[in-house]
């Protein structure tokens, strides 16, 4: 397929992550209501560019694309999180840069490994993810993917496969929170939202995996 250069992602402000080869784990739930995103079809420009990493400071970002679809994560605030604490709010839009229709993407959005976890997995301590859903405009549970030793967490994306038209852009505003009560002694370490695009017929990213990777900070 061909990339085209004719296309701008839009975001949107956030209410509401190549991961160690080896098994992961993940802290998954559903909902009883479906969550939507705002979507646009656009004809401006944009150019693709790899993964590049922000550091976790206030108005973090980050991009990447693979695949035809451009990724970008953005938080408006703070990307320090810690057990019990408020949720780290962000958005993730993905912009289809060609001219065709893709269908079957899949979007995982998967919390990385975090220096803050003694063991050798060094998972991300559990917790729960929300998405806004523009219907009803409140928050609907979503799965809390936490990468382990394996790539396993590709096969559970947060929604049901996505159909991108040409030039499309969709943007879904999430936000994430760690439990209270955890099983280790949290310390102060450094983790990233990772969001990997994938092709759901076989869990494979379309490119690296994540596709983009936004820093934070995780303090007891």
């Amino acid at each position: 397929m061909n990339t085209a250069s004719k296309l701008t992602a839009t975001l949107v402000g956030a209410a509401a992550v190549v991961a160690f080869v080896g098994c992961s784990h993940s802290h998954t739930t559903t909902s009883s209501g479906t969550p939507t995103a705002s979507t646009t079809t656009t004809a401006a420009s944009a150019s693709p560019s790899s993964t590049s990493p922000a550091s976790p400071t206030p108005g973090a970002g980050s991009h990447g694309s693979a695949g035809g679809i451009d990724v970008t994560i953005t938080a408006p605030g703070p990307t320090t999180v810690r057990p019990g604490g408020p949720p780290i709010p962000f958005s993730v839009t993905l912009v289809n840069t060609t001219a065709a229709s893709l269908s079957q993407v899949g979007l995982v959005v998967s919390l990385g490994h975090c220096s803050c976890n003694p063991s050798g997995a060094a998972m991300m301590p559990a917790g729960s993810m929300q998405m806004l859903s523009s219907d009803t405009n409140t928050w609907v549970t979503v799965p809390y993917v936490a990468e382990g030793t394996g790539m396993d967490f590709l096969a559970q994306p947060l929604l049901a496969p996505l159909t991108l038209a040409g030039g499309q852009s969709i943007t879904y505003q999430l936000q994430f929170q760690l439990n209270a009560n955890q099983g280790f002694t949290v310390g102060k370490g450094d983790s990233a939202i990772d969001v990997t695009t994938t092709n759901v017929t076989n869990n494979t990213p379309l490119g690296v995996s994540p596709t983009a990777s936004l820093p934070i900070s995780v303090e007891p």
